[in-house]
């Protein structure tokens, strides 16, 4: 997902396409010749380490134990995927980063800004389901592949891979695929069905102030809307509080 520097734009990210729910169910995650898993693995962790170099991340107590918590939500959303990858939970600090961003094998990044919108880990754990059904359902893997097939690249050529080719949008068709099977492996790991829907109506508010204000209410009330069938068929539960990520603002 790409690197939003304002929240206009990251509306732009969250905004819905027009497919009926059972059109993008997948069975499990697409996959592509010549490329495996371990292979995947090994991309992502050039890519994150190309990410942490590009965006001066350094470790401190504080972002340890943020990431910590962080990687302790995703292991309870990542238990419920198909793909069984080392998935890995990073912080971005950087309080303009109001987005996410999933890479192949497993790498999720998570910006300070998003973090600062979000109440209850429940939000949270939608947003990195959301992450996670990118390589879940095999887009990333799928971009890898086109990527290495456009630029003639082998093998012993994955570092010359650049984190810029794979934080581009998958296309609504594939996000919606991700917002809604995402937020099925948050409910599955024991999360309330809210959380995406709350997170949205924050969004809504802060919508109203936009330039596109009209057109970005009207994408997030039908995003609201699509995802209420999963909310009514799931079991209902206590939202749980967020901790820890209101020192990264």
């Amino acid at each position: 997902m790409i690197r939003f520097r304002s929240i206009s734009r990251w509306l732009l990210f969250i905004a819905v396409c027009t497919l009926p729910f059972g059109s993008f169910c997948q069975s499990g995650p697409a996959t592509a010749p010549g490329i495996s898993d371990s292979d995947e693995i090994q991309v992502g962790q050039i890519l994150a380490a190309q990410f942490i170099k590009e965006h001066g991340l350094a470790d401190t107590p504080q972002t340890k134990e943020i990431e910590q918590y962080l990687q302790m939500v995703g292991d309870k959303v990542t238990a419920h995927s198909k793909r069984k990858l080392p998935y890995r939970f990073h912080l971005d600090p950087d309080p303009m980063f109001r987005s996410a961003v999933g890479l192949p094998g497993g790498e999720v990044f998570v910006g300070g800004g998003i973090l600062a919108y979000m109440d209850t880990e429940d939000q949270l754990a939608a947003v990195l389901g959301h992450e996670v059904e990118h390589i879940d359902l095999g887009q990333c893997h799928e971009r890898l592949v086109k990527i290495l097939a456009d630029k003639h690249l082998t093998r012993s050529q994955f570092d010359q891979l650049k984190v810029g080719d794979f934080t581009a949008g998958y296309g609504h068709d594939n996000e919606r695929a991700a917002d809604f099977e995402g937020a099925r492996l948050a409910i599955a790991a024991g999360y309330s069905p809210n959380g995406m829907v709350s997170l949205l109506r924050t969004f809504l508010v802060l919508s109203q102030q936009m330039p596109d204000a009209i057109e970005a209410e009207k994408s997030i009330q039908e995003r609201i809307e699509l995802i209420q069938p999963l909310v009514h068929s799931a079991n209902q539960v206590k939202e749980r509080p967020l901790t820890l990520f209101r020192e990264v603002q």
